[in-house]
């Protein structure tokens, strides 16, 4: 990594602990039953995790919840796989700025929303997406393991290292089927 690269890091680091330190959101913990409407964020690799994206949005479906989904892409144009829809927006490598913070129309939207669950996909660090989980008002937030997100996250689910995207939503689903919300 260059040094210009690194410093930019630091700065959105630095950009998104000061942003989260200024968020007010109600914290309410959600399972699958009680929660209404989910926000999902993942990093669009290939087309196979689209389809991946796409069969647990339509298991979530069968939960009759509502989703808005938002992703990532390493390219600089969105891939021909990717079939955009109301509720799903894909962020490229050119919508990002230089503190490393997604700059397209839908991202105030995004963060306004009042999700009653925002689920970070992400195996490995994004800092766009981390930008939209920090900055989110969901009442409850869910991500990998990270000891540098604690603060970001209200349940982090740690996984092995070779960890694939199936088994991490399959970690997800059992995780929010087992949470008691009753008081």
């Amino acid at each position: 990594m260059n040094l210009i690269t690194t410093i930019r890091q630091r700065i959105a680091r630095k950009t998104l602990l000061e942003n989260h330190n200024s968020l007010v959101r109600n914290r309410k913990a959600f399972n699958l039953d009680t929660a209404k409407y989910v926000g999902i964020l993942y990093h669009l690799e290939d087309e196979n995790t689209y389809k991946i994206i796409e069969d647990f949005l339509k298991a979530l479906t069968d939960y009759n919840l509502k989703t808005k989904v938002a992703c990532i892409t390493d390219l600089k144009i969105i891939p021909h796989y990717f079939i955009p829809k109301l509720s799903q927006d894909i962020l490229t490598a050119k919508d990002v700025n230089w503190k490393f913070q997604p700059v397209k129309p839908f991202v105030k939207d995004f963060l306004d929303e009042e999700f009653d669950i925002l689920i970070d996909l992400s195996l490995t660090e994004h800092l766009p997406l981390l930008h939209l989980a920090s900055n989110s008002k969901a009442n409850m937030k869910i991500g990998k393991y990270d000891e540098t997100h604690q603060l970001y996250y209200d349940l982090m689910i740690e996984l092995p290292a070779d960890a694939s995207l199936e088994y991490f939503i399959k970690q997800v689903i059992f995780y929010l089927s087992k949470i008691n919300t009753d008081s």
